[in-house]
């Protein structure tokens, strides 16, 4: 009776382990070859689709020379990969497109993040914040005609945008507005105002000339990322895996900081 109890029961928990593993083996099996990363091992390059026209990201010299943040980004992750990085020129209208057709194994271009792309598109882990931040001085100045709650915006951008809404919030808020993301930082910088919103791009290119101020906290969220067409997984995975060790050892920052100070 005791052996027949036990082999009823060992034929249950084989059976219980079947119903969980079928399912993973079935995904397995169904999930789509990832042509895109099969092409990469076969040819050993990385084509990467990119709008040579928003610098410091991306540039194209006279000689078809691709050059910026993004470029020398994806040069190093290619060469960690083994690979070789080539760039296809393309519009700003058809940075995904050439992912479903095949024309670019994956997108860097400044390239935010867009949950409505998610359904057929992916991204990479983010490499560069690019939202809106706070901007304060590193010590506090000011006179008393200087009310601490006063803002520097430049008008029309989007930190002007943002900083209506926290107007409308926040009773007493004294929004003052420059022509530029520097002149708001300027009058941060002078004393005319406690604190200036400007964008991530704006405040890592202005930031080293106004050593009195610093970053404060993260008002909005805007990151970029490398996209792939959403069937690439491992190639995905291993653009992650290389992001991650990139932004470990510092390579990412320096990437970023060298074309910011340029």
């Amino acid at each position: 009776m005791n052996k027949r109890k036990t082999v009823i029961l060992i034929i249950l928990a084989v059976f219980a382990i079947g119903l969980w593993f079928v399912p993973e083996v079935t995904a397995w099996l169904e999930r789509k070859p990832d042509e895109a990363w099969a092409r990469v091992q076969q040819s050993g390059v990385i084509r990467f689709a990119i709008n040579p026209t928003y610098m410091p990201f991306d540039g194209l010299g006279s000689h078809g020379d691709f050059f910026g943040i993004d470029v020398d980004m994806v040069n190093e992750l290619a060469r960690r990969l083994g690979k070789r990085a080539e760039f296809v020129s393309t519009g700003s209208d058809s940075l995904y497109d050439v992912l479903r057709v095949g024309q670019a194994d994956a997108t860097i271009s400044a390239l935010p993040i867009d949950p409505v792309k998610l359904a057929l598109w992916a991204y990479s882990e983010p490499y560069f914040e690019a939202g809106q931040v706070m901007v304060k001085p590193i010590k506090p100045v000011g006179s008393p005609k200087t009310p601490r709650v006063s803002l520097a915006i430049e008008y029309g951008s989007e930190a002007d945008t943002v900083a209506r809404s926290l107007a409308r919030r926040r009773a007493g808020l004294d929004v003052r507005y420059f022509d530029s993301a520097e002149s708001a930082l300027r009058a941060v910088s002078s004393g005319r105002a406690a604190a200036a919103i400007i964008d991530g791009v704006s405040a890592d290119q202005l930031l080293p000339k106004l050593p009195d101020l610093q970053r404060g906290e993260q008002v909005t969220h805007d990151p970029y990322a490398i996209a792939v067409w959403g069937e690439s997984v491992q190639l995905l995975e291993a653009i992650n895996s290389t992001l991650a060790e990139m932004e470990r050892d510092g390579t990412t920052q320096k990437i970023i900081t060298e074309w910011m100070s340029k």
